[in-house]
């Protein structure tokens, strides 16, 4: 039997969203969407639909079997992206109802520097595999050699900057709550 609390609760944090955010997006109170991953009360087809909405799930693949976990990622599978302070961003390991983490690659030009990232529930992980990598991380400046990494909780907003004259490409790992 299918523990939908349990789902939805995993579904959230995979997204990288609090409570509250699910609740507005489903149009729903932050105590409804807690009973519900409690499995204190079973939502109604109607809420049940709004918040599968507003995780992006079909009902199909919410009650899907569990399918086999793909084990092995190959450099094809990448999804690169055009995200905004970036040089390049690959998204190696995407977001699933069966896991916690997503794994990027990414590079930074020289002199550039990424938006905010907002505070959210998890970790984050980064390995600079060349260059320099700069990280804000609220009030505090740490810098990042080649062969370094950096780990810190995503409970405060932060940003990467490139301030030196080479390219910086780096792994990012983050968890979800």
């Amino acid at each position: 039997m299918i523990d939908i609390g349990a789902r939805i609760k995993h579904l959230r944090q995979i997204n990288g969203l609090a409570q509250a955010d699910l609740a507005e997006r489903a149009g729903l109170t932050k105590g409804a969407i807690s009973q519900v991953e409690r499995n204190l009360t079973s939502p109604s087809v109607t809420n049940l639909f709004e918040i599968l909405s507003a995780l992006n799930e079909t009902p199909s693949s919410f009650f899907a079997d569990v399918d086999e976990e793909k084990v092995l990622f190959r450099k094809t599978d990448a999804l690169p992206s055009e995200v905004t302070g970036y040089k390049s961003f690959d998204t190696l390991l995407p977001k699933s109802r069966y896991r916690s983490i997503v794994a990027y690659r990414a590079t930074i030009s020289p002199g550039r520097h990424t938006p905010p990232e907002p505070a959210q529930e998890g970790e984050n992980y980064v390995l600079v595999l060349s260059g320099r990598l700069g990280l804000q991380l609220g009030k505090v400046s740490y810098v990042a050699r080649k062969g370094e990494s950096l780990y810190f909780s995503g409970e405060q907003e932060f940003a990467f900057s490139n301030k030196w004259k080479t390219i910086v490409d780096f792994l990012w790992v983050r968890t979800s709550g």
